[in-house]
């Protein structure tokens, strides 16, 4: 096959006799086995291809398998750059998040700067807003295991510099909004829970929120909000807005969109009937730009 690459072989010969009592040289028999170098490389490319048809949730499981053996190593690409709060040198979770981003701000340490955060098992406070203003993945443990208490997440930065993901956490009882995307960056959040904050729960200003198995509850104003100009996807069989407006104000809704140019996209086969239930004040959505999507 034209192009095709052969693998490196262990070449053996030994002297066998022909049945004629003679052990000549027409008697030399060749044995050709892959070497060992050889076979590595063949699992490790048959581990490739079953990994690509498997996307793993969460990046430390990615980070911890591919420590598990030599043969995962060779067969998965090496992961992003990254860190993990609680942090010896950092008492807060924006003490750190500002320090990246100094980093990623000096051109001569801007290309060894983590781009993954993991914040690790476990309930952390300390603050009212975490400000994010460049690119970073924030993961937890998992809904429910890493909690930001009274933590609320205020994403910024210019819309050119790139995405913000956060993932796999729960975020509860803040003072002000629990997530909000403030005329910036994207913001993409999967498998999160924002839980009795005391404004909104998710809002867009004039910026995208793309939602996924995101659950919202007990908030005391909009459970989720897009504002002048914001966008927010929910998408995810797990999506919840549900309980919210408990401040009972009849102009916040479950699902709420302020402005002409607001969009709260819902993405088939969910429905706004289906994931936005029992909320007060006005209902479970208002405004005019709620909209269904194929995708």
């Amino acid at each position: 096959m034209s192009g095709e690459t052969k693998e490196p072989t262990t070449t053996t010969a030994t002297l066998e006799d022909r049945g004629d009592g003679e052990g000549g040289g027409g008697g030399l028999v060749i044995n050709t086995t892959p070497s060992l170098a050889s076979r590595l490389n063949q699992r490790a490319d048959l581990l490739r291809r079953i990994f690509s048809f498997h996307e793993t949730k969460n990046p430390k499981e990615y980070i911890n398998l591919r420590s598990f053996s030599k043969l995962f190593h060779r067969a998965l690409p090496p992961p992003p750059l990254w860190t993990s709060f609680p942090h010896s040198n950092h008492a807060t979770l924006q003490s750190l998040v500002n320090r990246l981003e100094e980093l990623r701000g000096d051109e001569e340490s801007s290309g060894n700067v983590p781009s993954v955060l993991f914040i690790e098992e476990g309930e952390h406070g300390g603050e009212v807003y975490v400000r994010v203003k460049k690119p970073l993945s924030m993961y937890g443990a998992g809904r429910g295991m890493t909690t930001l208490v009274g933590v609320g997440l205020k994403i910024q930065g210019n819309k050119s510099d790139g995405t913000v993901v956060i993932q796999d956490l729960s975020l509860q009882g803040g003072k002000d909004a629990g997530l909000c995307a403030y005329e910036g960056m994207d913001l993409i959040v999967r498998r999160c829970k924002i839980e009795k904050f005391q404004n909104y729960g998710v809002v867009a200003y004039n910026a995208h929120i793309s939602c996924e198995d995101v659950q919202v509850v007990g908030c005391v104003y909009s459970g989720v909000c897009a504002h002048r100009g914001g966008t927010v996807k929910l998408s995810g069989a797990n999506t919840r807005i549900e309980g919210n407006v408990t401040g009972g104000h009849s102009r916040y809704y479950g699902l709420h969109t302020h402005g002409s140019s607001a969009k709260i996209q819902i993405v088939t086969p969910l429905t706004k009937d289906t994931i936005s239930i029992n909320n007060g004040g006005g209902g479970n959505w208002g405004g005019s730009g709620i909209e269904q999507v194929s995708k």
